[in-house]
């Protein structure tokens, strides 16, 4: 299981746990049951934020050691982008030219 994956399952345990089912139940149990569960509810609620949080922050860091390199591959994607436009318009304009001389070939022909 991926740290991702195990993350997402901390999430659905912990929105399980606030159901309408679990609410139900909750109500049917004793105040010491009750107080004890809602105390481990939000034990899970603190150690997903935890883990949230230490992921940002791993996420944070990388992004900051590789953001020289992140700039450049931005960059060089914005130039070939540039340059798709320019070949995409040289295209069209020869799209043009050789429609004209078609033109100019069915008229004297």
């Amino acid at each position: 299981m991926t740290e991702s994956e195990f993350l997402d399952s901390i999430r659905e345990i912990e929105l399980d746990l606030y159901s309408w089912d679990f609410r139900k139940w909750l109500k049917k149990q004793s105040n010491e049951d009750r107080k004890a569960f809602v105390e481990l509810r939000s034990e899970i609620r603190i150690y997903r934020s935890q883990l949230e949080t230490d992921k940002l922050r791993v996420l944070a860091d990388m992004l900051e050691r590789l953001a020289l390199s992140l700039d450049r591959g931005i960059e060089e994607l914005q130039r070939e982008i540039e340059e798709m436009k320019d070949f995409t318009s040289t295209m069209e304009t020869l799209g043009k030219v050789i429609g004209l001389v078609s033109r100019i070939v069915t008229l004297v022909t």
